[in-house]
């Protein structure tokens, strides 16, 4: 079935440039979101990419502690915080 759509430009240019770098066409993109919203699948809400962002930032914070443990064994780690003012 042929339907159109009226999208905002701004939107419409943003979704055709990432299909464009991921080799898929808009319709398939489209088509893809209406069979995902027509199954009861929900789309990622924002307060999940958030979660994400949150997620990747404790993980380099531990990255950064794990690193502190090795080069400072001990602990000491707010003083050593300081000094370096990280």
């Amino acid at each position: 079935m042929k339907t159109s759509i009226d999208l905002p430009d701004e939107l419409y240019r943003q979704v055709k440039a990432k299909s464009a770098l991921e080799g898929k066409t808009v319709r398939e993109v489209a088509t893809s979101l209406f069979a995902a919203y027509a199954a009861g699948e929900t789309a990622p809400r924002a307060d999940d990419d958030a979660l994400a962002r949150r997620s990747r930032w404790l993980q380099a914070f531990q990255r950064l502690g794990e690193t502190m443990a090795r080069e400072h064994p001990g602990g000491g780690f707010v003083d050593q915080l300081q000094r370096d003012r990280r």
